[in-house]
């Protein structure tokens, strides 16, 4: 019969999410889980722009006027954007309780649950994390709502109420999504005070290809994914911004390229920075076991020069020895130190660029629109 005390614990770390009031509101209010609340999301941001643009008869493009419809940030930003962030946003609660409880079972570590209970809570109920969403909420917000009237060829530039509507999203989206971004890196915390002084029992061999840690390396590509969808989020903005603005807001190229900087950055850290806690580990292990086989080796060759007048057969035995240790040395040499292999580590290094490829592409069409309009040659 399971105790009243672990049940206790496996509720505290599945109630990471009431350190967050929106994840509260969505789960224990509302009853959803990430792939419900995604697609509420889906519902109601369409339902929203729909019903604004039905107000403001803004629905079909007009002369000076892009209609909603006609528009593909908005839709990009409803169907695709939205609904990941959110979905992975309640998914990032719970994703660390799942990892350690597969890494346990995994026999690779030990771990001392009660210990990274107290670890988890005191991580993720610290004070200043709802400030940090709130502020990047409000930053972002307040740069959409001052920026979105310059724009060309744009629903948001349509009208006061468009405007509203689009940013009164945006501040949801940026505050589940820096909570997000947060909470990844709480995790990689959690694991490497976890991890850092624990002895790892490895399995070079495991048909896993990760020394029997595939949990992690699954776990480290999927926020490189999430990471991803950011980027393509703020790509995808950038691009509107680059290609539509006016010339008044070109401040806001630079504004991309830090974002695209500190996006690098994090799909890096939210990739390498659960492989970290463990790499040094397997780094560790790996030459214990060399050294042990070096010495093993110097002792046997030494004793091989000290009796070389050893009969043939006894001295073919003991040089067969050390071939055998020079074997095993190079086969132990060749073990992993990194828990993922060449699949994964290939995934994630498609995965970075792609987000990267649609700013790109916005910004060699404006200074192709520049080039051919100093040169006389206008297509609008």
């Amino acid at each position: 019969m399971i105790s009243n005390t672990k049940i206790a614990r496996t509720q505290r770390r599945d109630n990471l999410y009431r350190s967050d009031p929106l994840a509260t509101l969505l789960v224990e209010k509302w009853h959803l889980s990430p792939l419900t609340a995604g697609l509420g999301s889906i519902a109601i941001a369409a339902i929203l722009a729909l019903l604004t643009a039905f107000v403001t008869n803004t629905l079909w493009s007009r002369p000076g006027q892009t209609g909603l419809l006609q528009d593909q940030v908005p839709w990009i930003a409803a169907i695709i954007i939205n609904p990941f962030i959110i979905g992975y946003y309640l998914w990032s609660f719970k994703a660390i309780s799942r990892l350690i409880q597969t890494l346990d079972e995994s026999d690779v570590v030990d771990i001392d649950r009660a210990k990274i209970d107290r670890m988890s809570t005191l991580i993720y109920y610290r004070k200043g994390r709802n400030l940090w969403a709130m502020a990047s909420a409000a930053c972002f917000g307040l740069v959409v709502c001052i920026t979105q009237p310059g724009l060309e060829k744009s629903w948001a530039s349509s009208t006061p109420l468009a405007n509203f509507s689009i940013t009164i999203d945006t501040l949801v989206i940026v505050y589940a999504g820096t909570i997000l971004v947060l909470n990844l890196i709480d995790n990689i915390r959690i694991l490497h005070r976890l991890l850092k002084s624990k002895k790892l029992n490895v399995n070079p061999l495991h048909p896993d290809r990760c020394g029997g840690l595939q949990s992690l390396s699954n776990y480290s590509i999927k926020t490189a994914y999430l990471i991803a969808i950011l980027g393509v989020w703020i790509g995808t903005i950038g691009v509107q911004y680059i290609t539509q603005g006016n010339g008044k807001y070109y401040w806001y190229v630079w504004y991309v390229g830090f974002v695209v900087f500190l996006y690098i950055f994090l799909s890096g850290a939210c990739f390498f920075g659960p492989l970290l806690t463990v790499h040094r580990g397997m780094e560790k292990a790996k030459k214990e076991l060399l050294h042990k086989i070096a010495r093993q080796f110097e002792a046997d060759y030494e004793m091989i020069c000290n009796n070389l007048g050893e009969e043939a057969e006894v001295l073919k035995k003991r040089t067969e020895k050390i071939r055998e240790l020079k074997t095993f040395y190079t086969l132990t040499d060749e073990f992993p130190v990194w828990p993922f292999d060449v699949q994964i580590f290939r995934r994630y290094l498609l995965t970075v660029p792609t987000p990267l490829i649609v700013p790109l592409i916005g910004i060699l069409q404006k200074l192709g629109e520049m080039l051919l309009k100093k040169w006389g040659i206008n297509f609008g």
